[in-house]
């Protein structure tokens, strides 16, 4: 394959935007055709293949029909070479047009000559075959014809063949030719793609060589571009770019690169060129095999910016623009000494007012997302702001320094700027007038009033004297002394000069002579003469007539240079850019840069006069400082707005203003104009206003409730605020008057309370307490609302909200002047209650109190923020509580142990101790200001008070703070079986007598002690007596006749009634729940037995009382059949167990040897059947226990009142019943049922079941419950010598079973030991599943005295009923 040659540089410049089709017209018949196929371009379903040889859909692809004929195509002929004759530019597809009638003419003729062609060149080719054939004999010829160009032409991985009927109706054809078309060109191009890569490799392996030329890689590299942008692969063609950018960087900056010359000299070049590529030819790119640098750098940015407009990605080349004018910048800074003045500055300006409208016109916000669309504009507000700061620098360079504002945001922004520094500074101009106008320029006036808090920064990081006088020509070779005294002299001629200090700035480093220079103050003939040689210095006007002569003559931009021609074309420039910039940054995410440039706007507006609209921006950027605290900042702007608002008579933006600058830290504003401010803004309040003015002092004065809970009041009391308002003035300053509002937090209707201070306050520098009046309010929760101060005219209002929690970061303690701190959300600070309880009374002790003794009963008064003075309490009791209506009762101070062992929250005695700091801060209650009588908090002895008729009156210490009121109470027990009390000689009434326990029979002493007594079955042996006491009964042991317990616990009333407030007006009810119980609760279990019927009972006792208890004695009396060991006289064993000390709650045994007596329980039986008095009393035992309680009422304990005369070791006594029983120690009848048919019954089956009756022991099993066969009236059983009738019942659910026999009757069984009978019963079962079998039971026999062996099943399996055959015949039938 023919390799094609390599473009010359001088025709990669202009780069062809379609490819060449080229067309072989054999026959002359492209006239026909060309209508049909440039109608079909752009072909719009083209694809190629990208350099990473991946195939691309590309939408639009341009192309352009060349005949072969035409002279850009002609190739060999010296001096025609065309700007298409070369490497990419030649044709990537041929369409060779033919047409035939005759096989020997294709033969003769037309074959040779397509080989030729098809042969001649290395290109991708096709032939189209035209036919014209009208009759059928034609088309036959001609289709014969098509035939053998396609046999000779076409094979069979390729077709290059293609038919068109010019008068046929297909116009599929069409589609055809262009799909080959797009096929030809996506060969030639990978083929030409592949070789240009090649030629690229190899040029850049030989980067480093000595003898290559960056000339020959950028006219390879770009072709390589060119052939990717005609074939619409731009994202290929940018790619190129940016390595032959990166290429191109590497090579300039290498160590010992061939730097040639850097350009920038040209007519014009200092206007940007980085958009626009075609300004000088390409030709200078390449001449003597040199790149220029500052021509080439924009022209890689032009083609680039180029490819991305095309792509529409204007977003993109903003950014990238940006960078590369930074970079670009920096590149001139470099060769500065060689480019004409301040080129630097100009390219930026033009470069940047270039690219922004460049870009701008082609953006669409519609087709990016909004963070591009947001970037973008950040992107032109850099711009714009770039060129503002250039063009800034240039004005200050020519004497338009003082139309500047001098503000931090300038001040920053030029004192990053050098100064220009070029090899020589420029000559003075030949007309003097320039230099005596700049000498008329003044420097502008301090302003007047506010203004002079504005600090004058600088402009400029050096002194422009020293910078010009050093780059003269004719001081280049002065001495050292002399550019010293240049040095001094520059200092008092700068703009700075005003000021600056009257001492002399510090001498360079770089002028300081390391040793004595022989000659410098010589006098000899020869160097005075070279000194007078030197022309004298430049002085600043000198300095800016020659900077601007400089500049309007070299500079070619027609609106820079109208701009600097006068301050007016500077200004109104400057304002165009800065609007710009503004207006960009508002509409990125950079709004605070924008509201900073506004105020740029302003400061223009202000020197024009135009002040209405200066306030307007001067506002929005007070606003943002302030909401920044960027303080330094906004003392800079604020007294330029006051003086704008001061001018225009707008007295409350005025005052407003005023006060914002003492708002500001103290820093930036002198305390002696921090004071001047004040006295304005008071002036003006007396006198200088003409309408009211209303003031937002929020940042100035804020306020504070006191510290703590809130204030609460009840619904129509009055009361008072105390409020902390902090100041920051900086003097006293006099309030006419002062007020507060309240704002409710959850009634919408209400709308807000005015509260006023007491007296007109006097606001000191910092922390102030001021009382305001409370008048009855509505009930509901207030916060603190707006606070109002009048000085005159003027209405000051703070709506800030504060806190004095003890943990803000700010400041000292809450009490210190320089605390304060935000409060969110807001503090309730005053409490109306509708309706709220003003005070609460519970007991202190609620359980645990004995039944039948006296009792210390503790009330806890506690007020609730309410003063109780004068409060009378009565009391009275409910049923079966007495009370001592005429007593002494004792009232002491809550103490926090006990109301925290008794009740969730209560109030100690801090409480009386915050009382007291309140009434001594002057807060206000709801009741006078001062405490009657003093009390002692650390004293111990209670203040006895004289009750009576139940009532007692509270003394005045007690008013606001919690205090017990002890009274004495005595509560009757329901149950006064079991215990006995002594007398109590404070109580009218005797203790009550001991009723009689009436007699019951077994099974209801069974159910009333054991529920399950039989649980053990007929196994039971001598190893338990009963189930009673071998788990032992609980409870106080008390058995009623209808078989329960006796309840352990009784609950007792008090009714307390509390009359307090204005005239003892408010009334406080309550009825208090009492609990009252015994000392202990017993428990009894046999701990051990003996062969000989002797037993060991342990009997527990449980202290249920919260106090400790001391045993001195304990007495059991055993019912009738048992004794105790020994005739033991009833004490526990062993005998010196006793006293016993028993702790609170806890729990103690005592263990008594009892055995069985039956000569006791013979006497027993016939005493009951007697019914003699004592015998119905000794049914059950009786434990009888001596006691005492050691406690005191004050730590929750309850000991029983007792009188000083009552002998202190007197004990109370205790007693509990409980019923003991032989337990069954043998089994005389067994009863077992005999197994059932293996075969499984039926539903309406008869089944018969048996049970066979063995006796176990010899004698009379019915004579053992023959008093309990009387009791349950049981049919009389006939008994003969030999045998003994059993009465047995059969037990089934009817549900289940119909039983065809008796259920009831009589079994005779001997009276021998193994004699057995068997008993039969036919069932019938009612339902199918498994189901219980009927039971057999022996009424007369206890159930302990009969085993069941062997045992029965415990389920029958019952099928369903067989299946009638006759009506499932009668179904099928």
């Amino acid at each position: 394959m023919a390799t094609p040659p390599l473009p010359q540089p001088a025709v990669a410049k202009k780069s062809p935007e379609r490819l060449i089709v080229a067309i072989e017209d054999v026959n002359d018949l492209w006239e026909s055709i060309r209508g049909n196929l440039e109608a079909r371009v752009p072909f719009k379903k083209a694809s190629l293949n990208n350099k990473a040889r991946n195939l691309v859909l590309v939408d639009k692809l341009v192309v352009e029909f060349v005949q072969t004929t035409d002279a850009r195509l002609r190739r060999g002929l010296p001096g025609e070479q065309s700007l298409l004759s070369y490497g990419f530019r030649r044709p990537y597809a041929w369409l060779i047009v033919v047409t035939c009638d005759d096989l020997d003419e294709y033969k003769n003729l037309l074959k040779p000559r397509l080989k030729t062609i098809v042969q001649a060149e290395d290109h991708e080719w096709f032939i189209v075959f035209v036919s014209k054939a009208t009759t059928d004999s034609a088309v036959k010829i001609s289709k014969r014809v098509y035939s053998r160009i396609e046999g000779d032409f076409s094979s069979k991985k390729r077709e290059r063949c293609c038919k068109v009927d010019l008068h046929g109706p297909d116009t599929s054809v069409w589609e055809e030719i262009e799909l080959k078309i797009v096929e030809c060109i996506r060969y030639s191009l990978d083929r030409r793609v592949q070789y240009y890569e090649e030629e690229v490799r190899k040029l850049s392996e030989n980067r480093f060589m000595p003898a290559w030329n960056f000339c020959n890689f950028f006219t390879v590299k770009e072709s390589l571009a060119f052939m990717f942008e005609m074939a619409n692969l731009r994202e290929d063609a940018l790619r190129e770019y940016d390595e032959l950018e990166q290429i191109y960087s590497e090579t300039v900056n290498a160590p010992h690169a061939n730097t040639s010359a850097f350009g920038g000299l040209d007519a014009g070049d200092d206007c940007a060129a980085l958009l626009d590529g075609t300004r000088k030819p390409v030709s200078q790119f390449a001449a003597d095999g040199t790149v220029r640098e500052f021509d080439f750098r924009q022209y890689l940015f032009s083609r680039q910016a180029s490819l991305l407009f095309n792509l529409l990605r204007p977003a993109e080349v903003s950014g990238r623009g940006h960078s590369f004018i930074i970079l670009f910048a920096k590149i001139l800074t470099q060769h500065e000494k060689d480019l004409p003045f301040c080129m630097r500055e100009i390219w930026v300006i033009t470069a940047c007012l270039a690219l922004v409208k460049a870009t701008s016109r082609r953006f669409s916000a519609a087709i990016v997302t909004p963070d591009t669309v947001k970037d973008f504009y950040r992107l032109q507000g850099d711009l714009y702001s770039y060129a503002r700061t250039k063009l800034m620098r240039l004005a200050d360079l020519i004497g338009y320094g003082h139309n500047i504002e001098t503000s931090p945001c300038n001040s920053a922004a030029l004192s990053m700027l050098p100064w220009p520094r070029p090899a020589v500074w420029p000559a003075l101009p030949p007309d003097i007038s320039r230099v005596q106008a700049k000498e008329q320029i003044s420097p502008p006036k301090l302003s007047e009033g506010l203004g002079r808090l504005r600090k004058q920064l600088s402009l400029s990081p050096t002194v422009l004297l020293r910078e010009a006088n050093r780059r003269r020509a004719s001081l280049s070779v002065g001495n050292l002394a002399e550019m010293l005294d240049l040095s001094r002299l520059s200092l008092k001629e700068s703009p700075a000069a005003d000021a600056a200090d009257s001492a002399p700035a510090p001498l360079p480093p770089s002028t300081l002579p390391d040793e004595p220079i022989s000659g410098a103050h010589s006098s000899s003939p020869e160097v005075l003469q070279k000194q007078n040689s030197i022309e004298p210095p430049m002085k600043l006007p000198e300095v800016q007539a020659a900077a601007e002569h400089a500049l309007l003559t070299s500079i070619s931009d027609e609106t820079l240079r109208m701009a600097l021609s006068s301050v007016e074309g500077f200004e109104d420039f400057f304002l165009e850019l800065t609007r710009a910039a503004a207006d960009n940054f508002h509409r990125s995410w950079r709004k605070r840069h924008g509201v900073v440039l506004d105020g740029e706007v302003a400061a223009v507006h202000y020197r024009r006069g135009a002040l209405d609209a200066a306030a307007k921006l001067y506002e929005k950027v007070c606003a943002l400082y302030g909401s920044e605290g960027w303080h330094a900042l906004l003392v800079q702007v604020l007294p330029r707005l006051s003086e704008c608002q001061k001018k225009l008579s707008d007295w409350a933006g005025y005052l407003s203003s005023c006060i914002k600058l003492l708002s500001l830290d103290p820093g930036p504003i002198s305390n002696e104009d921090r004071s001047s401010i004040q006295a304005e803004i008071v002036k003006l309040a007396h006198g200088g206003l003409p309408v009211p003015v209303s003031l937002d002092v929020s940042t100035l004065i804020t306020f504070a409730a006191r510290g703590g809970p809130p204030l609460e009041l009840c619904e129509g009391d009055p009361g008072t605020l105390m409020v902390t308002v902090w100041s920051g003035f900086p003097d006293d300053i006099i309030m006419d008057s002062l007020s507060l509002t309240l704002v409710t937090t959850f009634t919408a209707d209400e709308g807000t309370k005015v509260v006023k201070s007491v007296d007109a306050p006097v606001l000191q520098p910092g922390k102030n307490r001021v009382l305001m009046t409370l008048p009855p309010q509505k009930p509901g929760s207030y916060v603190l609302g707006v606070l109002t101060g009048h000085i005159g005219q003027v209405k000051l209002r703070s709506h800030t909200y504060c806190t004095t929690s003890a943990a803000s970061s700010k400041g000292g303690p809450p009490d210190s002047d320089d605390y304060l701190s935000n409060e969110k959300p807001l503090r309730t600070v005053l409490e109306v209650a509708k309706p709220r309880a003003l005070v609460e009374i519970k007991p202190a002790i609620t359980k645990g109190l004995l039944f039948g003794e006296p009792q210390w009963v503790g009330l806890i008064v506690r007020p609730l923020n309410y003063s109780l003075e004068g409060a009378r309490v009565h009391i009275s009791t409910g049923p079966n509580l007495q009370f001592l209506s005429d007593q002494t009762a004792l009232l002491e101070v809550s103490k926090p142990l006990l109301a925290e062992a008794n009740a969730p929250s209560s109030t100690d005695i801090d409480g009386m101790k915050t009382f007291h700091n309140m009434l001594e801060n002057g807060d206000s209650l709801n009741t006078d200001d001062n405490v009657n009588g003093i009390l002692d908090y650390d004293t111990d002895m209670p203040q006895h008070l004289l009750m009576k008729d139940g009532s007692v009156e509270l003394p005045d210490w007690a008013r606001m703070v919690a205090s017990v009121l002890w009274v004495q109470v005595k509560a009757d027990s329901d149950d006064t079986l079991c215990s006995h009390f002594s007398g109590d000689p404070h109580l009218s009434s005797p203790p009550p007598s001991p009723k009689k326990v009436p007699l019951m029979s077994p099974d209801s002493q069974i159910k009333g002690l054991t529920t399950a007594s039989s649980a053990n079955g007929p196994h039971a042996t001598a190893d338990s007596l009963h189930e009673s006491l071998q788990h032992g009964t609980t409870g106080q042991g008390h058995v009623l006749p209808n078989g329960s317990l006796v309840s352990r616990f009784g609950m007792k009333t008090l009714k307390v009634k509390m009359e307090f407030g204005v005239s003892r007006s408010r009334l406080y009810e309550r009825t208090i729940a009492l609990q009252f119980t015994h000392p202990f609760r017993i428990s009894t279990r046999i701990v051990s037995r003996g062969n000989d019927g002797r037993f060991l009972l342990q009997i527990t006792l449980n202290s249920q009382l919260a106090a400790a208890v001391t045993i001195q004695s304990a007495n059991l009396l055993l019912q009738p059949g048992f004794a105790h060991v020994n005739n033991h006289e009833g004490h526990p064993t062993p005998a010196w167990l006793l006293p016993l000390s028993v702790s609170a709650s806890s729990e103690c045994a005592l263990l008594f040897a009892i055995r069985s007596d039956p000569v006791t329980a013979k006497d027993g039986d016939s005493d009951h059947r007697s019914g003699s008095g004592a015998g119905h009393q000794r049914q059950v035992s009786c434990l009888n226990i001596h006691y005492k309680v050691s406690g005191n009422h004050e730590a929750g304990v309850q000991a029983p009142v007792t009188d000083s005369v009552a002998n202190s070791e007197s004990y109370l006594k205790f007693s509990s019943s409980f019923h003991l029983k032989m337990p069954v120690l043998e089994q005389l009848v067994a009863v077992g049922m005999l197994p059932v048919p293996s075969q499984c019954p039926r539903v309406g089956q008869q089944v018969v079941f048996q049970w066979r009756v063995e006796r176990l022991k010899e004698g009379w099993a019915a004579s053992q419950q023959q008093e309990s066969t009387e009791k349950t009236f049981l049919p009389r059983a006939h008994s003969d010598q030999g045998s003994e009738d059993l009465y047995y019942e059969l037990k089934a659910n009817e549900e289940y079973w119909m039983i065809a026999g008796r259920r009831k009757g009589f079994i005779s069984l001997p009276q021998s030991v193994g004699s057995r009978i068997v008993l039969s019963m036919a069932c019938v079962p009612l339902v199918a599943g498994h189901v219980h079998p009927p039971a057999l039971r022996l009424v007369n026999i206890g159930r302990a005295h009969v085993s069941r062996s062997p045992a029965g099943p415990h389920l029958v399996c019952i099928l369903p009923p067989a299946p009638c055959s006759a009506l499932c015949i009668r179904k099928i039938i």
